[in-house]
């Protein structure tokens, strides 16, 4: 029961909205002339940041608003439901229940206004939804969701912060550039099925387009298998003779590259093998005070094709470190623009339940199954070994020093053995840490912040966080973010947090040790 008077008088807010929605396809004429008449109601509900919201009253067009609901086919009906659904069942992990049923049916007024009624049937369900969602961003984007029929109100207020507006931001951007995929997941009364029998993956009707899919796919899974061992190989060696063994390798695969059917394969682990030769005697060039800028550039040009992210990050890393911010700049802007949401993650040294399913590899697929990418479509984990060390940056040396006593090296198994004592991380969270340093230096209040949220919401969303290699450092960059924000208890919350994922090995152990003193201080 909600106490409300009841207003008779024609009120100025309602003519200015009919006076707005004139002659466009919704709502219509007769829902217009309806609501002209309809009476609104006066509840005692203040604005949220008022200092007087316990005496102020809002206005309530909640009979106009039922009409509007009630002219909706069956189409736009059931994609208001889904957009519950991605509410309660997605939005939920983000924002907890910040948004509301309220929120998507002012969504679906505002979609429905703005698109043609031939849109709204049932084969278009999925481009609809995605529609909405743009409708949303547009408004996260601009802090600001207006309520449909009154002008001036903002229904984000009081209801979603602008931390929590960050976070939606991005990951409805992760959304919409993974193509919906999400949607699919939704367990609920099996919807993401029901989805994908609406027609919308008509793909596979074609025989012949379901064959190039499946080949592109095997294709996909044995270069990722084949990256994987690479990887494996260029680390094979101790820490102490690394620079030897990889000079050793490049000598050897120079003898076997003259072989026609090797040679692809011998071009692959030179390039890798020799940008980690060019990043150590880069490492040692800083050391030593000696950096030339134009050398360095040459140097790296030649390995930078080798993936999407990992060796053009580790050259903005060392551009930082250098102190050519600009210049690292660019180079970070450039890995984003790369690092669409088709790119797969490889890494040799940890693996995630279902990582080589062959569906996996079909959702990497470009829009044209029978298209190639203009490059392959992976990212590999961002390593730095202990000759690299100059090149990364400060908080990543603590990664070199995993353990804080000998007994966990016991507890390593034999795999571990081989890279514990290198930092590495997943490439995506790594961009954003490395952006958010360089804004920091850059001293780009705005788009440090930004860069800043796009970390935490990425590493926020569980899901996200489940799908990365090493999710314990990428909280760890987190929390030394926390850090350089002088909030030493956000930093102290997210390094626990990554010893819940890794209580031993790992170098939250040295973070929480050196912010409970500052804490305790």
């Amino acid at each position: 029961m909600v106490s409300a008077f009841h207003v008779r008088k024609h009120l100025p807010e309602i003519q200015q909205w009919i006076d707005r929605c004139r002659g466009k396809h919704w709502p219509t004429v007769q829902i217009l002339e309806a609501a002209r008449v309809a009476p609104s109601f006066l509840v005692p509900a203040g604005h949220p940041d008022s200092d007087y919201k316990r005496e102020e009253w809002r206005l309530s067009p909640n009979l106009i608003e039922r009409m509007l609901m009630f002219s909706f086919n069956l189409t736009q009906i059931k994609c208001y439901i889904v957009l519950k659904l991605i509410k309660k069942s997605l939005f939920a992990k983000i924002v907890g229940d910040s948004i509301t049923s309220f929120h998507c049916k002012t969504i679906m007024f505002y979609s429905i206004e703005r698109t043609h009624p031939s849109l709204w049937f049932e084969h278009n369900l999925m481009f609809l939804i995605r529609f909405c969602l743009q409708v949303l961003r547009q408004w996260l984007r601009m802090a600001r969701l207006p309520h449909y029929i009154i002008e001036g109100v903002n229904l984000f207020d009081g209801n979603l912060s602008k931390v929590k507006q960050r976070r939606l931001l991005v990951y409805i951007d992760f959304m919409i550039r993974n193509n919906l995929q999400d949607v699919f997941y939704i367990g609920i009364d099996n919807i993401g099925c029901q989805l994908q029998a609406c027609g919308i993956l008509r793909i596979g009707q074609d025989v012949e387009l379901r064959r190039a899919c499946l080949r592109n796919s095997i294709s996909l899974l044995l270069k990722y298998e084949c990256l994987e061992l690479v990887l494996e190989d260029e680390m094979d060696s101790s820490n102490t003779n690394l620079k030897k063994n990889v000079q050793n390798k490049l000598r050897n695969i120079c003898k076997y590259s003259t072989n026609v059917k090797l040679n692809p394969v011998a071009l692959e682990k030179i390039k890798h093998l020799y940008s980690l030769q060019n990043s150590m005697q880069s490492s040692n060039c800083l050391r030593l005070q000696n950096f030339v800028y134009n050398e360095l550039i040459r140097r790296f040009q030649y390995s930078l094709n080798t993936d999407v992210a990992s060796c053009r990050l580790k050259l903005a890393s060392l551009l930082y470190a250098s102190g050519h911010l600009q210049a690292a700049l660019r180079v970070l802007e450039d890995v984003e623009t790369r690092y669409h949401m088709k790119v797969k993650t490889v890494c040799c040294w940890r693996g995630i339940k279902g990582e080589r399913d062959l569906q996996v590899f079909a959702n990497m697929k470009p829009d044209k199954c029978d298209n190639v990418f203009n490059e392959l479509p992976f990212a590999f984990c961002v390593r730095f070994v202990r000759q690299e060390m100059y090149c990364a940056p400060y908080i990543l040396w603590f990664e070199m020093n995993r353990l804080i006593a000998e007994k966990e090296v016991a507890q390593r198994i034999k795999l571990e053995k081989r890279w514990m004592d290198y930092a590495e991380v997943d490439a995506r969270p790594f961009l954003y840490y490395l952006q958010y340093l360089t804004y920091v230096g850059l001293g780009e209040r705005d788009k440090q912040l930004h860069a800043m949220g796009k970390l935490e919401s990425y590493t926020c969303i569980h899901d996200e966080l489940k799908n990365l290699y090493h999710p314990e450092t990428a909280l760890n960059l987190l929390g030394h973010c926390y850090e350089m924000e002088g909030d030493n208890e956000g930093a102290l919350h997210y390094y626990k947090e990554s010893l819940s994922w890794l209580g031993t090995n790992n170098a939250a152990n040295w973070h929480v040790q050196r912010v409970q003193r500052l804490v305790n201080i």
